[in-house]
This record gives C-alpha cells, sequence and structure tokens, in this order.
C-alpha cells in the first residue's frame, strides 16, 4: 500500500473530489525482548479458525461498476489441523446474507452473531482430513471514501469521471466481500477469482486470465487463475469500463519473458496521459529482477487495474493504483516481493511489507531519476521521523490500522533503517545478497523482522564493520527514538581532535544508540572523508590531516537517522583529552559481573535499568570496578560513568 508524506501524515488516504492533472488528490488521516510484552490483535476473530489450513479458494460472483452489491459463491478447501474438528468457522459480513451452504456436499447451516459464522458439522473431521466448504451468498456492503478501510468500495474517480468498484481487504477486511479465514499465516495454496459482469466491462484480479466466458445477451465472466500461494488480504476484484493496454518484457541476460498487462480507464485521454509510466513498469521489474532477485509470480504476470485511489493497494500480480508515477508504481512493484511473495506473518512487522516498499522508491529515484534526488527524498523522510520524538517501527498495537500503517513509523523510519543497514553493510553486492537469500529462504510464505535479521546475519556477519546486529536491530526497529549529537571540533597543526556527545530523542527507551558514522572534514584545497564508530555519550575522535580544518559535517551522504544539535570549534579539545584510555567491559553479556577498567579516579558509577530506574551506584576508588549482575535480571542495563569533565554511557547486558 503506498501512502504520501505530509506534514500531517497518518496511514489513510481520503479520497477527496477534486480534478488535479489526472491524479486523485488525497487529504491525510489514517526488541526481541520486547515484542512479547506488547498488544497485538490475531487476524483470525475465532480461534475456530485456526483448526483448518486453507489449501485454495475459489470465487465466482457477478458485479457492476456502479454498486457494491455482489452475489456469487465461494469455495474453500482445507486440512484440518487440530485434532478433530466439530464445526467450520469463518468471517462473513452481517450485512451479507448467506442463501445456502454445503461441506464435502452435504447441506449445512451457519449460525452465529455479527461477523463470525459457524457451521456444526454432522460428525467431526479427524486431523489430517480434506474438506470443502461452498458457501453461497449475496449482499451490498458499505461503500466508502476512506482508503482501505472498506472491503468493497464503488465509487466515481474525479479526476476522470469513471466508475469503478474495487477491492481493498488490508488489514482485516476481506470478509467484507467474501467469506474468508483472515490469517496471514495461511497462506492460500491457489485461488481462482470469476467475477461476471456486464459485457460494457472488464474485471481484473489476480494471475492469469484463462477465459471471457459469455454468460447471456449482456453479461461475460472474466475467469481468473492464481497458482502461486496468496495471502488473504492480496485477493482482489476491480470492475469499470476499461482497456486493456499490455506488453511484454524481458529480463536482461535471460530469453525469458512475462506479460505487463494494465486496465486503464476507457477514456480519449487516460492512456496518453499515463502511457509512458505504464510501458516504463518493464524497466522497473527488469531493474527490481536485478537486485532482489527474479520477479517472483514471473510464470503469470504483473499489472494494473485502476480505481479511484488515492494512491495503490499491492493486490498480487494486479496492483490497485488511482494513477501512474514513477515512484507509486516502484512503490507496488517493490511490495511484489516484500508483502506478497513473502508477506509479513504478523501485522506488527508489517515494516516487513512498507518499510521495504517504500525504499524500493528510493532505489527507483536513485536508478532511473538521479542521486541527488533520492538524496533528498531521503531527508525528506528523515525529518518526517523526527517530527515526533518516539515511536518504534515493531507495532505496538495492532488493534489499531492508523498505527500499523502509520507513515512516520512503518513506511519512512522503515525506509531509513533499511538504508542505515546499506551504510553499515557498506558493500551494496552483499547488502542485496541479503535482500536476495530472504526472497529465496521465505519465498511463497511469511516472515518476521527477526527472519530478516537472521538472514543478515548470515549473509553478511552477525557483526558487521563492528556493529552488531542484535543492537542494529533491537535499537531501530524495537526501541523508540533517534540519537541527538552535540560535535565540537578543533586542530593543532596536523591533529584533528573531533567531539561527539549523544543523547537521545527518547532516553526512556534507547538512552544510547551505537552507529558508525562518516565526518567529512573541510578545508580550501579540498575535503576528506573519515568513517568512524559512535557507542559513547561522550566520545573524542582524534585524526591526522595535514590540511588546514575550516569546519566538519556529519554524515555528508545523509545515510543516518539522527538530529544535530550543535557543530561548533572548541579550542580546548586537545591531545591530553585524546590519550585518556578509554573505559572497556568485559564480559558484556555477563552472567555474574561485569569489569569495568580504566575508570577515571572519582568517577561516579550508575547503573540503571531500560527504564530508567537505579539498580546499583558506588564511587570508583579504584580505576578497575566490578559490578554484580548475578541477582539482576536478564535484558539490558545503561551504565553512566561520570565525573566533573565529561559524563558517558555504557550498554550493559546480562
Amino acid at each position: 500500500m503506498h501512502i504520501f508524506r505530509s506534514s500531517s501524515m497518518a496511514a489513510l488516504l481520503l479520497i477527496v473530489s477534486q480534478l488535479a492533472f489526472g491524479q486523485e488528490n488525497i487529504s491525510t488521516a489514517k526488541c526481541s525482548h520486547t515484542k512479547s510484552h506488547l498488544a497485538g490483535k490475531t487476524t483470525v476473530a475465532d480461534p475456530g479458525e485456526d483448526n483448518y489450513d486453507v489449501k485454495y479458494v475459489k470465487l465466482d460472483i457477478a458485479l457492476t461498476n456502479t454498486s457494491t452489491y455482489i452475489s456469487g459463491n465461494a469455495t474453500t478447501t482445507a486440512v484440518v489441523t487440530a485434532s478433530s474438528m466439530s464445526a467450520y468457522v469463518f468471517e462473513l459480513s452481517s450485512l451479507l446474507t448467506i442463501d445456502s451452504m454445503f461441506i464435502d456436499g452435504s447441506a449445512v447451516t451457519a449460525s452465529g452473531t455479527g461477523d463470525v459464522r459457524t457451521a456444526t458439522l454432522s460428525a467431526s473431521l479427524p486431523a489430517g482430513t480434506m474438506f470443502t466448504a461452498l458457501v453461497y451468498y449475496h449482499g451490498t456492503p458499505t461503500s466508502g471514501t476512506l482508503f482501505g478501510t472498506l472491503g468493497m468500495n464503488s465509487l466515481a474517480s474525479p479526476s476522470w469521471g469513471n466508475h469503478a468498484t474495487f477491492t481493498l481487504s488490508e488489514s482485516y477486511h476481506a470478509f467484507e466481500w467474501w467469506p474468508c479465514k483472515q490469517s496471514l499465516r495461511d497462506k492460500i495454496d491457489s485461488s481462482d477469482v470469476w467475477i461476471t459482469v456486464p459485457d460494457s466491462l472488464k474485471a481484473g484480479s489476480n494471475g492469469l486470465l484463462q477465459n471471457i466466458t459469455t454468460m447471456d445477451s449482456s453479461h461475460v465472466r472474466y475467469e481468473w487463475k492464481e497458482r502461486y500461494p496468496i495471502d488473504y488480504y492480496l485477493i482482489s476484484a476491480a470492475v469499470a469500463n476499461y482497456i486493456d493496454h499490455s506488453y511484454y518484457v524481458h529480463f536482461t541476460g535471460s530469453t525469458d519473458s512475462m506479460l505487463v498487462q494494465n486496465y486503464v480507464y476507457n477514456n480519449p485521454s487516460t492512456l496518453t496521459t499515463f502511457e509512458s509510466v505504464i510501458d516504463s513498469t518493464g524497466m522497473t521489474i527488469d531493474y527490481f529482477s536485478q537486485l532482489f532477485g527474479r520477479y517472483p509470480f514471473w510464470h503469470e504476470k504483473y499489472g494494473h487495474c485502476m480505481a479511484p485511489l488515492s494512491g495503490g493497494m499491492e493486490h498480487q500480480t494486479m496492483t490497485t493504483l488511482g494513477f501512474f508515477e514513477g515512484t507509486l508504481v516502484a512503490h507496488e512493484l517493490g511490495h511484489q516481493w516484500f508483502g506478497d511473495n513473502v508477506t509479513c506473518a504478523t501485522w506488527a512487522d508489517i515494516f516487513m511489507n512498507e518499510g521495504f516498499a517504500s525504499y524500493d522508491e528510493d532505489l527507483f529515484i536513485d536508478h532511473f531519476r538521479n542521486h541527488a534526488s533520492m538524496l533528498t527524498d531521503m531527508q525528506n523522510r528523515q525529518t518526517n521521523v523526527k517530527s515526533q520524538p518516539g515511536g518504534s517501527i515493531y507495532v505496538d498495537d495492532t488493534t489499531s490500522e492508523n498505527r500499523i500503517f502509520d507513515s512516520r513509523l512503518s513506511y519512512d523510519k522503515g525506509a531509513c533503517l533499511l538504508h542505515m543497514l546499506r551504510f553499515v553493510i557498506n558493500n551494496d553486492s552483499v547488502f542485496f545478497q541479503v535482500y536476495k537469500t530472504y526472497q529465496q529462504q521465505m519465498t511463497d510464505s511469511t516472515g518476521m523482522i527477526s527472519d530478516f535479521k537472521n538472514t543478515t546475519e548470515a549473509v553478511a556477519g552477525a557483526t558487521i564493520n563492528g556493529m552488531n546486529m542484535d543492537t542494529f536491530y533491537n535499537q531501530w526497529a524495537y526501541l523508540q527514538g533517534y540519537p541527538i549529537y552535540n560535535m565540537t571540533w578543533n586542530q593543532s597543526g596536523t591533529d584533528v581532535y573531533v567531539q561527539l556527545v549523544q543523547t537521545t530523542s527518547m532516553p526512556s527507551s534507547d538512552p544510547l544508540f551505537y552507529t558508525p558514522a562518516e565526518l567529512q572534514l573541510h578545508s580550501s584545497t579540498g575535503d576528506t572523508i573519515i568513517r568512524i564508530f559512535n557507542n559513547q555519550a561522550t566520545q573524542l575522535y582524534h585524526f591526522t590531516w595535514g590540511r588546514m580544518m575550516t569546519g566538519v559535517t556529519f554524515d555528508p551522504n545523509y545515510w543516518l537517522l539522527y538530529e544535530m544539535a550543535g557543530n561548533t570549534h572548541d579550542p580546548s579539545l586537545d591531545v591530553a583529552a585524546v590519550n585518556r584510555t578509554a573505559i572497556t567491559v568485559a564480559p558484556n553479556p555477563a552472567t555474574n559481573y561485569w569489569q569495568i577498567s580504566n575508570v577515571p579516579a572519582g568517577a561516579s558509577l550508575l547503573l540503571t535499568d531500560a527504564a530508567g530506574r537505579a539498580v546499583w551506584q558506588q564511587q570508583a576508588n579504584s580505576s578497575n570496578v566490578n559490578i554484580p549482575a548475578a541477582q539482576l535480571a536478564s535484558g539490558m542495563y545503561i551504565l553512566q560513568v561520570s565525573n566533573d569533565r565529561e559524563k558517558m554511557s555504557y550498554k550493559l547486558v546480562k
């Protein structure tokens, strides 16, 4: 799902009835050790839905482009996974009426209140039993204007005037238009979507179009076949007066080709307005295939169906979108790898969908436009993240769709994480090998942030250029905030001194960030970039440089998420400060105790837990101090070492 950033962005997109250059306008509305304590919403509405594993779904429905009224039937073939199953439990909106229902050919009655339906079986089915449920139903789902809040919508395009009926099931809305099991982890092995429409219309869906069957003198049926595994919310239908603008893309270094199929409003000027972007989609498919591995559904297609949206929704092999623009197309296309082929295993891990697709926009800009534009877009993302001090990428409340699709966190901070990981790895070949390996390992399945971390470690190492991956993912994905720096510098002859003093925007969540960084030393005769590693609250760096220094820039290439509070020349920074022996901590993690070495004489030591509560303190009477750990709970602690000159912080792990 693509959303557009603004100063007040949230994840829902309100469709506004305005005309603007062929584009639907919008107004905005919408640690591994921490996860078990966060609020969550299961995707199934009733535990009984987890008694079976869905293997196949077929929808045979009738629609028009001017109403959400739907009639038809849904076939679900599944295997019992419980020790026995006495009732078939599924979800279907109370606005829809079940006309009749059959399980393995025998009539059953579905009962229940609300949107959970239960059909009691004549005899319990044992584990491993395959069964087929057939539901005939009809009704009129509620339509509206909020992007992503209704499973089925029927609207007129404010830009083009065309009426379209289209589905948007992410995240909990598939039940509003078909009887289903809403479980992210239960991917449907294959599906068919047959849509009967007036013969003046076309109907788009997932997979390949097998037939257009004449039903009567005024109706035809579009029969779509999807043979790749698909998650429930990615099954789609879109109906309008379309023209089919299709072509084939050829993959670099191969004779293989793939269909790119586009259902565009049948207006005199719609295709001509967007044709250049549509026709260049093939180049983006080929480029992303080089970066991430071959487009995962290449035996079928990639395509688009237009609908009155102010963005797009990445329905598998057939994105629904409001208009064609390069970064929008790149975002939804990127989802075919991250979101569709590999789907987030929980809505708390939506970063695995939206963070990746957002960064794909920047990869597109960098390759097809220019690097300066990409850096500008990344700066805008960083600014949006910093518009508030807190918030984690990992979703702490999956009961709220506004929180799941928070543009600041799931989208922009997610893209920033990937950009920083690329900087940490410092080798694009290795960075994109992480992408490819993750796709290969997790293809046709679901994954969490922790799975991608494990792939990162397997491909690039548990510690990469000094950065431990547990620390990297914990501080950026699960904890909150970002570092804030005050930087001072000085030069004496050929000796250059740069000091960083770090605080954070959310010290109660993470009081100290570890990160590599770049410093660009400036002079009138040329600049030099030096790579450093910041792992202390106060840290002094010493370099030898033969040019007369005029200033220094932190992170000149916009790799990092941080705030620079000050950058000043400080003549008091000198070699005496540099030569002070650095404090060391070992072992870390510890079981019985941490040994702190090179402690300044008379320094005060304070150990706090992750919530900021003091658990131990002492005045140093020796350069070596042992801090007891045996009686402490497992987790992260912060050691503060302070004297009259400076205050330093260190992460300690039990």
